[in-house]
């Protein structure tokens, strides 16, 4: 990746960020880097470290909120 690719990269974020600064449940949205992705997220949603019943109940009530992937393989 060139110095180029990095401030297109922090441009789009920065883009993101302003035109959705908040999700439809009035929370703050933000960039989260993920598995080499990043998204724009709702901050009300957490990354879950439970175990599977609380991974589940957390894509669950993930449903509505803003969850929108910016860059793939970073």
């Amino acid at each position: 990746m060139t110095t180029q690719d990095d401030t297109r990269i922090v441009a789009l974020i920065e883009r993101a960020e302003r035109e959705t600064p908040f999700c439809d449940c009035g929370e703050p949205v933000a960039a989260i880097a993920q598995n080499r992705e990043i998204w724009l997220r709702c901050t009300a949603l957490k990354t879950s470290t439970g175990g599977t019943l609380q991974r589940l109940l957390t894509t669950l009530a993930s449903t509505g909120h803003t969850r929108r992937l910016l860059i793939d393989r970073v």
